[in-house]
């Protein structure tokens, strides 16, 4: 990066070249995927200092997977939630969880790791995917302007090696088709783009592992301005649909 800097100087400073360069090598990738039990923390990570340290089993291989997609088209920074988040404290938990759909959105990318798939992946398995079932996946998929698919191999969905899959009519078909939404929503997504019902109605069908995590998950969804407070379990997602009256005005979301 340093060269490319000093190579901006001139004798007229080149500051859209500078930015360029600072966002490129900045750049990092989220990573979207179907949690399971015994996911490394922050405090795994924070212990032996390197993903590459941690014991071999499959949920630290499938970090150090996406630490490699991540660095094979240049990337230098890549997040993961289970370990990029200190969830002891809760002041960090909560920024985190207020603040991860703007991470999501800003991404140089999100990889997407399909535990189930078998490859050679096909038509019809991404839909099918654990991953479609997960509260938190809806965002992750919604958020991000350039994503990737990998199946249980870390191969390409579909084969496709495309310089993004949000650009792909056939994946983004199959997605629209499953969440019944226009594909073009998918790929260009705004909070502003879909109702309150409809947003609802995305989440309806989606699992959390906390009652909480059915409104913390939909924050950035609605631009919301609660406060997670993990604890307060049913009455979370009360508080997100007292906001959505009060902004909206839609008292019918009661009888969601």
């Amino acid at each position: 990066m340093f060269k490319e800097l000093v190579s901006s100087i001139t004798k007229e400073l080149d500051d859209k070249r500078i930015l360029r360069v600072v966002a490129s090598f900045f750049g990092y990738t989220m990573f979207s995927h179907a949690w399971r039990g015994n996911e490394p923390s922050f405090q795994d990570v924070n212990v032996v200092k390197s993903v590459w340290k941690l014991p071999d089993a499959p949920v630290n291989e499938k970090l150090r997977n996406f630490c490699k997609e991540t660095h094979r088209p240049g990337h230098n920074w890549g997040w993961s939630a289970t370990c990029c988040i200190d969830k002891t404290t809760s002041s960090i938990l909560n920024q985190s969880l207020t603040s991860m759909y703007k991470w999501y959105t800003d991404s140089a990318a999100t990889l997407v790791f399909l535990v189930g798939v078998a490859h050679p992946s096909k038509f019809g398995d991404l839909s099918h995917s654990s991953w479609m079932t997960q509260a938190w996946t809806l965002q992750e998929l919604l958020a991000p302007k350039v994503m990737f698919f990998y199946d249980s191999e870390w191969k390409p969905y579909l084969g496709n090696t495309g310089a993004n899959h949000k650009e792909s009519p056939e994946i983004m078909q199959e997605l629209a088709d499953a969440i019944k939404i226009p594909h073009g929503t998918i790929v260009m997504f705004s909070p502003d783009d879909l109702g309150v019902r409809e947003k609802l109605r995305l989440a309806s069908t989606r699992n959390v592992t906390v009652k909480e995590d059915v409104a913390y998950s939909l924050i950035g969804i609605f631009k919301s301005d609660i406060r997670p407070h993990y604890g307060e379990g049913a009455d979370a997602l009360g508080h997100l649909l007292e906001e959505i009256v009060a902004c909206f005005g839609e008292v019918t979301v009661l009888a969601w």
